[in-house]
């Protein structure tokens, strides 16, 4: 059954997405080309502050779509057989200065075993990185 929750303004949905995005898991991000063509990806992401934060480089096709057409959707969904997920559809800012470090950082330690947080942050610092943002518009569950 799938529920389509419109309103992000809800503390039901909130609490939704919180419990559904709390373990770590990988997000399908689906941008727009300049053709009108959807654009997908793999990405690690932190949900933080009713926002889903996103790092990348300005060289990926999605940040280069992004700038043409800031919409943006993910899908995130259980493994391995995706009974269920979320698909969350919004606008997105781009964070281009320092305070990208944090919040990378927050997404680094998701994933990565505690001792290989620094180093990986050492190397995603040489990078040309950005903070890609979403705002969640609409929020659906299965």
């Amino acid at each position: 059954m799938r529920v389509a929750l419109q309103n992000m303004t809800t503390k039901e949905t909130h609490e939704k997405l919180d419990e559904f995005l709390a373990p770590t898991k990988i997000a399908i991000v689906a941008t727009i080309n300049k053709e009108g063509m959807p654009h997908l990806t793999p990405n690690w992401y932190i949900y933080h502050k009713g926002k889903i934060s996103i790092s990348t480089t300005k060289e990926r096709v999605k940040y280069k779509n992004l700038t043409h057409d800031n919409r943006m959707s993910i899908c995130v969904l259980t493994e391995p057989l995706a009974k269920s997920y979320a698909t969350i559809e919004g606008t997105v800012q781009i964070h281009d200065d320092d305070s990208i470090w944090e919040t990378t950082e927050m997404i680094v330690k998701r994933y990565v075993e505690p001792e290989h947080v620094q180093p990986r942050m050492r190397e995603l610092q040489k990078q040309n990185r950005v903070i890609l943002e979403l705002n969640p518009d609409k929020v659906f569950f299965r």
